[in-house]
Formats: structure tokens, sequence, C-alpha cells
């Protein structure tokens, strides 16, 4: 046999190693990339393969498709986004900037431990801020006490005739927030 080494001399055995690895390397990668062949097919095409939906443990399929059913239900109900949060009832953003700027108004914040509070006495139901209650801006789900009064901004809002703004392009685009529920 004969010696690599003598034949071709220490450098080409080398670059001829490196390169017969390479091409190994890159063919090994190649061939990743070829879907493999399925054995079990039948006709149209289609495996034999069974897929199993999800179960949780302890349901029956029966009871999980019920369960399904009630939840696809109760979000059909909901009208996400159409017109805002649906934990309270908000004003315009225009309402609440004139009345901030004729002192009517304040900015809300939040208050900490607030139903712990209104417990034991240090805070009035009224105190808590209307989002973070779930209320309304103008106290009408407290019931009793003094109701903010409404604005025209504020009749024209929930009447759904709220001014044309227009977006960041400048174009005028939404009248009031019951736009998206129709």
């Amino acid at each position: 046999l004969l010696d690599s080494r003598k034949t071709f001399g220490p450098i080409w055995s080398i670059n001829m190693r490196i390169t017969l690895l390479l091409i190994a390397l890159l063919l090994q990668q190649a061939t990743s990339f070829v879907p493999l062949l399925q054995k079990h097919v039948v006709a149209g095409g289609c495996s034999r393969t069974t897929l199993y939906e999800y179960i949780p443990d302890g349901m029956t399929p029966e009871q999980w498709k019920k369960f399904k059913q009630q939840e696809k239900a109760s979000e059909a109900k909901k009208k996400y986004g159409a017109y805002g949060p649906q934990s309270f009832k908000s004003r315009s953003m225009q309402a609440f900037q004139q009345d901030l700027e004729k002192g009517k108004t304040g900015h809300l914040l939040p208050v900490f431990n607030a139903k712990e509070k209104v417990k034991t006495g240090q805070l009035k139901k009224e105190d808590i801020p209307y989002m973070q209650r779930g209320g309304a801006w103008d106290d009408s789900d407290i019931g009793k006490g003094k109701k903010k009064q409404w604005t025209s901004a504020d009749r024209k809002y929930q009447a759904n005739e709220a001014p044309a703004t227009p977006d960041w392009l400048g174009n005028v685009q939404r009248k009031g927030p019951q736009q998206g529920a129709k």
C-alpha cells in the first residue's frame, strides 16, 4: 500500500482530510432538511396516525366537551374592546380634560388596601377611585351621596355622538366608544 504522506506530501494529506471531513459534515447537515418517507400511508395520502385531543385529568371527554361549550358561550357574550374596559363605566377623555382645566376634577390615584379601609370605616366607598372599585365616574354606582354632574361632552359621548377626533395621522375616523360594536 502507498503511504499518503510519501506520495502526496504532509500538507496535501492534511488538506485532503479536512476537505473530506467538511464534505461529510455538509452532507449530513443537508440530509436533515429532507423529509423522511412515511412507511404507513393509506389511500388518499393520509397517515394512519390517530390524533387525540388534550383532556384534563379527572374529566371524561363528554365533561371536557361540555366545559368547552360553556366557555365558548360565555366568551361569545363578552364584547372585548367594543367599549373599552368592561369593569367600570368611564367618560371621554375630552370631557375629563375640560373638567380638569376648569378645576372641577382631578387625577385619581389608587388607594392601597381600600377594601379593608372601607370595612374598618377609615374610608367611604365614594373615596375610592371608580376604576379601582369597578364603578362609574359619576358615582352613580354608589347609590347614595352626591352624584357628579354630566357635561354636554359626557352626554354626547354616552349617546355615541362624540365629536370626530383625528388619529395621529390627522385622519378623522372615530366617533365614539360604540363604533366597534356595530
